[in-house]
């Protein structure tokens, strides 16, 4: 049996709705323990005890907050400081597009509380599927890491349902916005949803449009990888486990401009010779959010 851990449905079958993660940490921030009180949370946030739970699940999944063990075992809610506060500090209502990549990093590479959604854009390698594949092919993935996982059908189901209504909104999801059933993801350009007459819906895995995904998003992404080495490469960026061709759906085009852009600010030195496309960051590539958020 695999010591990885798996998380399938941890949402309730709710995907992130306009308007929750602002309410969600202010609430916090005055009250720690609020999530776990459903009924003040109830009366607090305005929605029902699962999405309470789900809101209480997403926070963790996209590395906002950590929960924690007060007096006499008590759960509570905080802020990740490297992450979450500077997040919150500089844009408090989660509505800019590079926070909302930061906030889908963060989501799928959360192998262990987001599994699926780490398998989808880490693993499974069709960029153009229908929803039953989508989920044949997660079962597989699942079924890789440990074969003797039990797994849910409906579960598995919502899951790769939930991964859609996430990065994606139909058209009468925007008919009423005071029902705040889209989520801020579907903003990112990372899906997109066909129907074809006669057949069933197809789901496009899509890189985001260049004048979305800003620069120093991608260096964050970059760096976060490169941890402690002193270097990576083209090859490391294309295809490794969540760097940013995985996390963001980007050829190796799209990859190359985007560090040639870094190498032109200074942030990064690439050796070209004899095709090794080693990239080194430069003392420019540090505190990379708080660059971000002065330019916002």
């Amino acid at each position: 049996m695999s010591n990885t851990k798996i998380k399938i449905r941890g949402h309730e079958s709710f995907y992130i709705r306009e308007g929750w993660l602002r309410k969600a940490v202010v609430a916090i921030e005055e009250e720690a323990y609020i999530l776990s009180n459903i009924q003040v949370a109830i009366d607090k946030l305005g929605v029902g005890s699962a999405m309470i739970k789900s809101i209480r699940y997403w926070l963790q999944a996209i590395g906002l907050t950590e929960e924690k063990r007060g007096d006499k075992g008590k759960r509570y809610q905080e802020l990740t400081n490297s992450f979450g506060r500077v997040l919150y500090e500089n844009d408090p209502y989660f509505e800019d597009l590079g926070t909302l990549y930061l906030l889908h990093y963060k989501l799928v590479t959360n192998k262990e509380l987001a599994t699926s959604w780490n398998l989808f854009f880490n693993s499974v390698k069709a960029t153009e599927l229908t929803k039953y594949n989508m989920e044949e092919m997660l079962k597989q993935l699942l079924l890789n890491i440990d074969p003797e996982y039990l797994i849910s059908s409906r579960s598995l189901s919502d899951d790769c349902n939930c991964i859609i209504k996430t990065y994606f909104a139909e058209k009468n999801d925007f008919e009423n916005p005071e029902d705040n059933m889209i989520c801020p993801f579907s903003d990112l350009g990372l899906i997109k949803k066909v129907s074809i007459r006669g057949k069933e819906e197809v789901i496009y895995k899509t890189k985001p449009d260049k004048d979305k995904l800003d620069r120093l998003i991608v260096l964050f992404v970059i760096m976060d990888n490169i941890g402690e080495k002193t270097s990576t490469t083209i090859k490391n960026l294309i295809e490794d486990e969540n760097n940013i061709g995985k996390v963001f759906n980007l050829d190796k085009n799209s990859i190359n401009n985007y560090v040639d852009i870094l190498e032109d600010e200074g942030y990064l030195r690439v050796n070209r010779t004899a095709g090794l496309n080693t990239i080194y960051p430069t003392d420019l590539a540090v505190d990379i959010l708080n660059k971000y958020y002065s330019e916002f």
